[in-house]
């Protein structure tokens, strides 16, 4: 059995391949802190309670994170905390979204939209996390540089208390992101829970200032035929 199984794997092709087209229709925000304090706590806010045997430490990644958006250290600003920078990564061709930050958005919608797909897939999120990769690691935007920095001044809890201080976003104005998914080709994951997710992340908004309605876009999802079909 296990034999005539993977027989039929090859033969339909493991993957099935998309390209897909996220135009913004607004402005679309960066994520990733811009100075290496900001970074590190980040990073400090996120790692497990249990380090794994084969971990890499807080301060090598800060590095790494540091080197992709030019950060520098965290400064005083008048008196007034800034709470938060969030920038593009970049290399050496201008600005980028990085893949896995839309696979989060792509899980991110599987958790609102299960329920309502018909046929209803059951463990949606589950599915979504095991079935469909973003294959663009980097995702050119188009830019060198942001096309404008957000200022809002917000109310945080301190140990000191409560204090007003500044939040700055940089933003793009309404590029386009393109990209490819692998999906699990077992009739799971269809171009119709495809349509579904990106129906619903249209309106929801990918990135930050969501509360704002940036992030929103049109997609386009097209089979990638030549890619999907195994060699005969």
């Amino acid at each position: 059995m296990p034999e005539k199984r993977t027989e039929n794997t090859e033969k339909k092709g493991m993957w099935l391949r998309y390209q897909v087209e996220l135009q913004m229709t607004g402005r679309f925000a960066a994520s990733l802190p811009r100075t290496i304090s900001e970074i590190a706590a980040m990073l400090e806010h996120r790692k497990p309670a249990t380090a794994p045997e084969d971990y890499t430490p807080i301060q090598e990644i800060t590095e790494e994170i540091a080197a992709k958006v030019g950060a520098t250290e965290g400064e005083e600003d008048e008196g007034e905390a800034k709470f938060g920078w969030a920038t593009f990564p970049k290399d050496n061709t201008g600005l980028y979204y990085e893949g896995r930050c839309v696979r989060g958005h792509i899980k991110d919608c599987a958790t609102q939209v299960r329920g309502l797909l018909v046929p209803e897939v059951k463990a949606l999120k589950a599915k979504v996390a095991n079935k469909i990769y973003v294959t663009t690691d980097v995702i050119p935007l188009g830019a060198t540089e942001p096309a404008g920095t957000e200022t809002r001044y917000v109310q945080v809890m301190t140990r000191l208390g409560p204090r007003s201080t500044i939040k700055y976003v940089d933003y793009l104005e309404k590029p386009t992101l393109v990209f490819e998914l692998k999906v699990l080709n077992d009739g799971i994951i269809t171009p119709e829970v495809l349509e579904a997710l990106f129906e619903y992340g249209s309106v929801h908004g990918m990135g930050q200032e969501r509360s704002q309605g940036w992030g929103r876009y049109e997609f386009s999802l097209s089979p990638n035929v030549s890619r999907s079909t195994p060699a005969q």
